[in-house]
């Protein structure tokens, strides 16, 4: 949702931090603004979602508030037995 400088996020920005941190999964560049009123209306970072295999946020947290351990058990759920 933004650069490594704080500025408007690029598809370049994108490109960097997947390639960078080798992710497995998409990365959005919101180049014209329309992604964070929908999915961080009140514009805290960081934001975190989990998205379930049928593209549906199961969770979401806004400004660091939730921990490794709680987004690892909703993970693991999501994974099943």
């Amino acid at each position: 949702m933004q650069d490594a400088t704080g500025g408007p996020p690029s598809y370049e920005d994108a490109d960097l931090w997947a390639v960078g941190l080798e992710l497995t999964f998409s990365v959005l560049a919101d180049a014209d603004g329309s992604f964070t009123p929908v999915y961080n209306p009140s514009e805290r970072l960081p934001m975190a979602y989990i998205v379930d295999r049928d593209g549906v946020i199961v969770w979401n947290e806004a400004g660091g508030t939730g921990s490794l351990e709680e987004m690892e058990s909703v993970v693991l759920g999501l994974l099943g037995p």
